[in-house]
């Protein structure tokens, strides 16, 4: 946050880049570090520009939105072929710490703060431009509202309490005084301004890219249905408390899981309306067919694995898994709801997917997968494992790997690999009766995958957490069920057992079908935290609300009941210890953020070793 003095300088850096011709005549008048708002300012050229420059910023974080929401879960293993000694390794072994790169959230804020300056100036360019509409404007408005709230969302998820303002910030002194807002209420805040837009953006816009890539109607309910979902979480962790009057109530957590609900139909009809105007545009998107494989929700048709199993029972050399070539390989699908966009067209890469998960013969990557973990998820049985088609793209066994040659037989071998975002195919014909995924791409290449906020999926696994909060459990396995038939060989068999028939058993239904669904979509640690805030319980007052319990229960019942079963089973009691209470399921502050505004940034109570104040001659203000 500190690092946005002359914001304006990265934001005309960032529209040059884009070609804009207005940033042209801008930049021939001004020094870059000293620019003159109020002549910027005059017409929506102006205000694109910066929106645009806001998502432009975005794909610098999108690394760091993986290390705060995925790599501490109980998907991955750290892999031990790799020579380095990485950040990550101790994360994934719950020793963050605030000195770490990672949890620099600068360049979130930055993005955060063009949206604000669109917001804030986007009135007064309506009364200047009078080839800008009263409709453009709204729509642009409620682009940046849920623009601003997704990114704010990944801070509260990631820090708990962090700062929050929906003002400009223009320099270093308009943060000295910040400190922390809590969780809650910046929450509450966003909930409610994103509300108040809410079908207000645009269906779609001309170009296939932009209607993935920005947001609109169907990722901004999308958004809203999330945020329902991690406030039922929070409230309902903070029922019984350890002091006082109550503050919530079962009607305020089943309030909220309704608004999931309602809140996930929207977000389903507004991608059927955008995909049925798509279809009867120009664009020929040209998918398969789709089915709803027995969903009860309206609009949840999801994209058919046509030829699979035929080409899995024949061997053949290259089978066709439409989902996974749609919605990864190709980018964009009809189930995307938002997708932060890549392309070799503009030289825009995400070679942060390739250097967590990808593969080179000479370079060992840090993200291996537990294997462990999805065969928990999956029944723990290797029938089903064999059988879902995610686990060919997301738990790959080093045996069955090729990349020019086996890894059959080498060191790496005895890991399982993530390769959803890589180029590759599935081969059953080069060896009796095995699967094998064949590497066409390594890290010598570049990557331009796209990077998946919201599909389709993860708004109905939402819904069906919702169901089960509200105890509709035959509606939550049916949703559940839905989304494991599209993967599964014969396309019938589901997840759900006839026992999943309370609350607790279907949560738990849901969150094993998001760990293989969603494995390497930079989730799975925010769905477990959402799983322990929900709990909450514990013995010990929470440090900053004495009010509350510290959640110390819902962390050992997320540890035992999800991470033991991963790779971290021998580490599971040291896990616990270390995390303590919920303020360890979330990320330290980074020491420099604390330092620039003398310490009134509170530090996480539980992280709170500040090797980092000492190098720089701070004082410690930590929470005891």
């Amino acid at each position: 946050m500190k690092r946005i003095t002359y914001i304006y300088s990265s934001i005309l850096l960032g529209l040059f880049g884009l070609g804009m011709s207005s940033c042209n005549d801008f930049l021939t008048l001004y020094p870059l570090d000293k620019v003159v708002e109020e002549n910027f300012w005059e017409d929506k050229n102006d205000l694109e520009g910066v929106r645009y420059g806001a998502y432009l910023q975005m794909t610098n974080t999108l690394e760091k939105f993986i290390a705060w929401g995925d790599i501490r879960s109980d998907a991955y293993t750290y892999n031990e072929e790799n020579p380095n000694t990485s950040d990550y390794r101790e994360i994934m072994l719950a020793n963050p710490d605030s000195t770490m790169g990672c949890y620099d959230w600068g360049g979130v804020y930055t993005t955060i703060n063009y949206c604000n300056k669109v917001l804030s100036n986007g009135a007064a360019v309506l009364e200047k431009d009078p080839q800008f509409t009263a409709t453009e404007w709204q729509q642009m408005k409620a682009e940046m509202v849920g623009l601003r709230a997704l990114n704010y969302f990944y801070l509260l998820r990631a820090f708990k309490d962090i700062p929050f303002t929906f003002d400009v910030i223009s320099s270093d002194e308009d943060v000295r005084d910040f400190t922390n807002t809590s969780q809650m209420d910046v929450l509450n805040a966003l909930i409610d301004d994103v509300k108040a837009v809410a079908g207000q953006g645009k269906s779609r816009f001309p170009a296939d890219r932009d209607t993935k890539g920005l947001m609109t109607n169907t990722a901004i309910y999308a958004l809203l249905a999330d945020m329902y979902l991690w406030r039922s979480a929070l409230r309902e962790g903070r029922l019984n408390v350890k002091a006082g009057e109550p503050v919530y109530t079962e009607e305020d957590v089943k309030a909220d899981a309704e608004n999931v609900i309602f809140y996930g139909q929207k977000s389903l009809d507004a991608l059927a309306l955008q995909n049925e105007q798509v279809i009867n545009s120009s664009f020929d998107r040209g998918t398969s067919k789709r089915d709803d494989f027995g969903s009860t929700l309206k609009n949840a048709m999801l994209i058919k694995n046509e030829d699979m199993q035929e080409g899995y029972t024949s061997n053949s050399a290259s089978i066709d898994v439409t989902s996974f070539r749609s919605i990864f390989r190709n980018g964009n699908s009809e189930e995307s709801m938002l997708e932060i966009q890549f392309s070799s067209s503009d030289q825009r890469k995400s070679n942060f997917l390739r250097d967590l998960w990808g593969y080179n013969a000479n370079k060992k990557f840090p993200l291996c997968v537990s294997d462990e973990a999805v065969k928990a998820a999956l029944n723990g049985t290797i029938a089903l494992f064999n059988e879902d088609c995610r686990a060919w793209y997301s738990c790959t066994s080093g045996n069955y790997m090729y990349y020019q040659l086996p890894l059959s037989g080498k060191s790496e071998s005895k890991y399982y690999y993530l390769t959803k975002w890589m180029h590759d195919y599935f081969d059953k014909n080069t060896a009796a009766g095995t699967l094998y995924v064949n590497i066409m791409s390594d890290h010598a290449q570049d990557s331009y995958h796209n990077w998946i906020i919201y599909r389709m999926t993860d708004v109905m696994l939402m819904m069906a957490e919702a169901y089960a909060i509200t105890g509709n459990y035959a509606k939550c396995r049916n949703i559940v069920d839905a989304v494991h038939k599209r993967s599964m060989l014969d396309q019938k068999t589901g997840l759900s057992a006839n026992s999943d028939n309370n609350k607790a058993k279907c949560i738990n239904l849901v969150m094993r079908e998001r760990l293989v669904e969603f494995l390497g979509e930079g989730k799975r640690w925010f769905d477990l935290v959402r799983y322990a805030e929900r709990i909450g319980g514990g013995t010990k007052a929470d440090p900053r609300e004495p009010q509350f319990y510290n959640g110390s229960d819902g962390v050992r019942d997320m540890v035992e009941t999800f991470m033991a079963k991963g790779a971290y089973s021998k580490l599971k009691e040291n896990i616990i210890s270390r995390i303590q209470n919920r303020y360890g399921l979330y990320s330290p502050i980074y020491y420099r953020e604390r330092s620039a505004n003398h310490y009134l940034l509170p530090q996480n109570p539980v992280w709170n070793r500040e090797q980092g104040e000492n190098l720089n001659g701070g004082q410690n203000n930590n929470d005891e």
